[in-house]
């Protein structure tokens, strides 16, 4: 019997190891039945610096949403050297499968265009019990309350529905939650749902565009 060359076995676990850390240390995606292309668009970005051999290089890691039969569903993926780095509110070109819609791969990323109705501006609320923050980038939105009794942030992500140029509506899709305790990360269901809009579903400009105001809790937001 041939005995295996330690030499070859070496050579091709490297290689594996290598091709595992190049494709962002996840294992490659195989698709089983059909598949459809959608775009997912982004949410969350961070940027992660990375030290090898004195020199110092970037990753950044992006988290997006897309919709499957009026469905939500969300993903992440680290972008690797040569691709540009993105921004919140950029589409993603996505591979998804049919039978399973939370099993994609990314295709491509968008080259970020801005157009007229583009937004990038931050607002908040301060109050004796915490803060809250909108920020507001393109589509996309983000919720923060932050409360000083609980000692705990949650965060909401999810897209602007435009009724016209100052009136919004707001559509949470995921939904982030830290105490000191307790750490939850998950897509919006119908209880969430219903929570968060019996605080916050319009939102309008005032006339000076320095603040907006949230309804139905009535509440209003500064610039900052």
């Amino acid at each position: 019997m041939n005995k295996i060359n330690p030499w070859a076995f070496g050579i091709v676990f490297l290689s594996l190891i290598a091709f595992y850390a190049w494709n962002g240390f996840k294992f490659p995606i195989f698709f089983w039945g059909e598949t459809c292309k959608q775009d997912a668009v982004i949410y969350d970005t961070k940027i992660h610096t990375v030290s090898f051999g004195g020199q110092v290089n970037w990753k950044q890691t992006v988290r997006y949403f897309y919709s499957v039969d009026n469905n939500w569903y969300d993903g992440s993926y680290t972008l690797k050297g040569g691709q540009s780095r993105q921004k919140i509110g950029n589409l993603i070109s996505l591979e998804i499968s049919k039978l399973q819609p939370e099993k994609h791969r990314v295709r491509a990323f968008y080259k970020f265009g801005r157009n007229a109705g583009d937004i990038d501006k931050h607002f908040e609320t301060r109050q004796l019990s915490g803060y809250k923050k909108i920020n507001l980038t393109n589509r996309v939105f983000s919720l923060i309350d932050f409360s000083v009794q609980e000692d705990s942030i949650s965060q909401y992500y999810g897209i602007l529905h435009v009724r016209n140029d100052s009136i919004k509506e707001l559509v949470p899709i995921i939904h982030y939650y830290k105490s000191k305790t307790y750490l939850e990360y998950q897509l919006i269901d119908e209880t969430l749902r219903s929570q968060f809009h019996n605080k916050y579903q319009i939102m309008e400009f005032q006339k000076d565009e320095k603040s907006i105001h949230l309804k139905p809790l009535e509440e209003t937001f500064y610039k900052f």
